[in-house]
Formats: structure tokens, C-alpha cells, sequence
């Protein structure tokens, strides 16, 4: 899998995102580097393509009410 970062953005195979690479945050599953994904205002591993944070009890909340149910589901 390859993941890149440039400019703000990140692009992972042909996905790319609003975000950035955490160098010093890693996936509690697989120890992958997690990704902050800014539209969705949380962070999410690539690699086991799972949201590390639940979303908020908040139906008005701008993050979680149109958040996939898996980060790299939106094409």
C-alpha cells in the first residue's frame, strides 16, 4: 500500500484526503502509522481501514453525521 502526503492532502493507492500521516501515532491493531482525516475531524487506520474514535451522540454534529461506516469507503 502505498501512502503518500503533499500539500495537505494524503493519497493512499488512488484515495486521496484532506489530512496527514501521524509519524508518532500508530494503530493499537497492527501498529500501522495512523492517518487524521480533516473532513471527519478524527484518525483512522489505512491499513486495517477502521476508525480508531466512535462517532458522537451529536445528529447535528458536521464530523460524525455523514461519516462512512469504513474510512476509505467513499469513492
Amino acid at each position: 500500500m502505498e501512502i503518500k502526503e503533499l500539500h495537505g492532502k494524503v493519497t493512499i493507492g488512488d484515495f486521496e484526503l484532506y489530512g496527514q500521516i501521524e509519524e508518532e501515532k500508530y494503530c493499537s491493531t497492527c501498529n500501522f502509522n495512523l492517518i487524521y482525516y480533516d473532513d471527519f475531524d478524527t484518525y483512522f487506520c489505512p491499513k486495517c481501514n477502521n476508525w480508531l474514535e466512535s462517532k458522537c451522540n451529536d445528529p447535528n454534529c458536521k464530523y460524525c453525521c455523514n461519516r462512512p461506516e469504513k474510512p476509505l469507503s467513499q469513492k
